[in-house]
């Protein structure tokens, strides 16, 4: 599936592929912790565009969640979903992009890094940024709730006293959970929403992201 945020992954290693130029002013030769802080620098200085939570994430996820594949362009993605041909409508993959709210078989927003976990809220922020507030069956979120995530395999659910997001989804919430660390800092480190071994040279940082990503 095409991912809605292109994103350097693997700050631990400059990507010889990152081309565009955006990243032009980025010393890209830098590894470890001076590539994040240089990350970091760029990603902070170029968002400039704050939403609200009401109606303005609304509005960007029924446009940067759209589904790709759907020539109408009527539907968004779920994350963690993965099946809409079964008769359970917690586990779609799309659902009308106008079918949004509260109520069972409606999709909600859900903040892939928990908002609890971040100490942040709705205002115009990390709890507004639709760089990890997806589109999400409202049931599914709530089972999701604020559970860290973990590692497993096959389709999103419990797994490891944790959540698995699913092999489909799992790569882009690692890219997700690695974006809010560098735009946010320690107040949203991968290490404060995933079970996992601390990498050797941060220790805000969990293998198992990288792992995802790469996978």
């Amino acid at each position: 599936m095409k991912l809605r945020l292109l994103f350097i992954a693997l700050f631990f290693t400059a990507f010889a592929s990152a081309q565009q130029t955006y990243y032009n002013d980025v010393n890209l030769t830098l590894t470890g912790i001076p590539l994040r802080n240089e990350l970091a620098t760029k990603v902070i200085n170029t968002h400039t565009k704050v939403l609200s939570y009401s109606p303005g994430v609304w509005e960007a996820d029924r446009i940067v969640d759209l589904d790709p594949d759907d020539p109408t362009q009527s539907k968004v993605l779920l994350i963690y979903g993965y099946n809409d041909a079964d008769a359970s409508v917690i586990n779609d993959r799309t659902r009308d992009k106008n079918n949004n709210g509260g109520g069972t078989g409606q999709w909600n927003r859900e903040h892939v890094y928990p908002q609890s976990l971040g100490g942040f809220n709705t205002s115009p922020g990390p709890g507004t940024d639709v760089h990890h507030v997806r589109a999400s069956d409202v049931q599914f979120n709530g089972q999701r709730a604020n559970t860290p995530y973990a590692a497993g395999t096959g389709n999103a659910g419990s797994s490891g006293g944790g959540w698995y997001p699913g092999d489909e989804w799992k790569g882009d919430v690692a890219r997700m959970v690695m974006y809010m660390y560098i735009r946010y800092g320690t107040q949203t480190t991968p290490a404060g929403v995933t079970i996992g071994n601390t990498n050797s040279v941060d220790a805000n940082m969990i293998d198992l992201l990288l792992q995802w990503n790469a996978e």
